[in-house]
């Protein structure tokens, strides 16, 4: 496999996208790097009354919750300092807890994320495909997200990363390697192409962007790109995220494999949603045969 995946000491933490925030810098970035970093961007408030939510209703519930990594719905589980240690799916489609759900599409509904997203890619609208809350880091492996989901043909999905709060460093960062899209490698058995992953990621580790995120900042980034998370060094700490997928409306979903075709929502303030859950029903249909966190 190369070198150690887990190194925090190669961030490259002074690219441009650090400092440039204009329309015409984002998307000069995001067509020529694969990603970009949008300061201060989603509204605090927004951000507070969907946290207070979260600590009120989801994390101490007794409920069984969708997860992406397990693809079946568990009750919480909480580490020694009281953090949800699995993933929660689909957070916008929680219908025994509408408020929540509320405040999720407040935050990617909003004219901040919406306006980006057409910014980068020129579309006038998109499709919101999947939506994903962190209370802690997942220490996800290095991946693209063409091979799980993207529009067909691929390339045309974009993902967004959403700082819940300040992150720290020792609660592992989100990182990106740009340029990354010619490791797209395709028609490989999921262990075996993430096994050619983590090679990618070990024979460049010297371009890989670990940028330090705050409360309202947000990365998009292309479905092509590589990108994961450090691990943890400090369990004491939180990395809460909301990461959501989108493909334009004029676009087919699926992935690498097939199409997919997830459960109508509706629309929220103009954007068409979609679920992998059906509504009142434990049961899921599978739509994908591999899933990993962010």
């Amino acid at each position: 496999m190369g070198k150690d995946v887990t190194k925090m000491d190669t961030c490259n933490t002074s690219l441009a996208a650090e400092q440039e925030n204009t329309i015409s810098e984002r998307r000069k970035l995001f067509e020529t790097q694969g990603y970009v970093v949008c300061r201060d961007l989603v509204s605090i408030d927004l951000i507070d009354k969907l946290i207070s939510l979260y600590k009120k209703q989801i994390a101490p519930s007794k409920e069984p919750f969708l997860r992406q990594m397990t693809n079946k719905f568990e009750p919480n589980e909480l580490n020694e300092f009281g953090y949800v240690k699995q993933d929660f799916l689909d957070v916008h489609n929680y219908e025994k807890f509408p408020d929540f759900s509320s405040a999720v599409k407040e935050v990617i509904c909003s004219n901040e994320i919406q306006n980006v997203l057409k910014q980068l890619t020129g579309k006038d609208a998109f499709n919101w495909m999947q939506s994903l809350l962190f209370d802690l880091n997942r220490e996800t492996i290095p991946h693209h997200d063409s091979y799980y989901l993207d529009t067909v043909p691929g390339g045309g999905s974009v993902a967004v990363w959403i700082a819940l709060e300040d992150i720290n460093e020792k609660a592992g960062r989100f990182y990106l390697i740009p340029n990354s899209e010619d490791a797209a490698i395709h028609d490989l058995p999921h262990p075996l192409w993430l096994g050619k992953m983590q090679e990618y990621f070990a024979a460049n580790q010297d371009k890989v962007h670990a940028p330090a995120l705050n409360k309202g900042d947000a990365i998009f980034w292309r479905s092509r790109i590589v990108h994961g998370a450090f691990p943890i060094v400090d369990p004491s700490l939180s990395r809460k995220s909301l990461t959501s997928h989108f493909v334009p409306s004029d676009s087919k979903y699926g992935n690498l494999f097939y199409s997919k075709n997830y459960l109508e929502l509706g629309t929220y303030k103009g954007v068409k949603m979609y679920s992998a859950t059906p509504p009142n029903s434990k049961e899921w249909t599978i739509i994908g045969d591999y899933k990993v966190g962010q």
